[in-house]
C-alpha cells in the first residue's frame, strides 16, 4: 500500500472520530478543499474552521468507504456513503466521491462530489 493511500485512509478514520487535532496535522497553508456544495477553502486554518462547523452540525456522523483506490500516484478516490444525525435529530444520508491528493506526506487538495 502506498504512503499516499495510507495517509488518505487515515484522514477518513480521523474524520469518523472528529479528531481535529490530528486532521489539522495532515494539511498545510497551501492545502485546498472543495466541498460538495462547491465552496472552496484555502489553507489549513480555513479548512479546519469548515471541518469544525460541519462536524458540529451533527450529533453523530459516519463516512462508510465502499471503494478506495489510488487512481494515479498520489491521487486517491473514495466512493463513500455518509450518514449523520443533525443536532435537531434529523437523519441525513448521501453518497459521494472524494478525491484526496497527497504529496510529500501532506494532503494538498480534497474534492468532494455528490453522486
Amino acid at each position: 500500500m502506498s504512503e499516499a493511500l495510507e495517509l488518505a485512509k487515515y484522514y477518513f478514520d480521523l474524520s469518523n472520530q472528529s479528531n481535529f487535532v490530528e486532521i489539522e496535522n495532515l494539511f498545510d497553508q497551501s492545502s485546498t478543499f472543495c466541498a460538495r456544495d462547491g465552496a472552496l477553502y484555502l489553507g489549513v486554518k480555513d479548512i479546519m474552521v469548515m471541518q469544525r462547523v460541519h462536524h458540529g452540525s451533527y450529533s453523530k456522523l459516519e463516512w462508510i468507504v465502499n471503494i478506495v483506490e489510488e487512481v494515479k500516484p498520489g491521487i486517491i478516490r473514495f466512493d463513500f456513503d455518509f450518514e449523520g444525525t443533525t443536532q435537531e435529530g434529523e437523519t441525513v444520508k448521501m453518497s459521494g466521491v472524494e478525491f484526496v491528493i497527497v504529496d510529500r506526506g501532506i494532503i494538498r487538495h480534497i474534492d468532494v462530489r455528490s453522486q
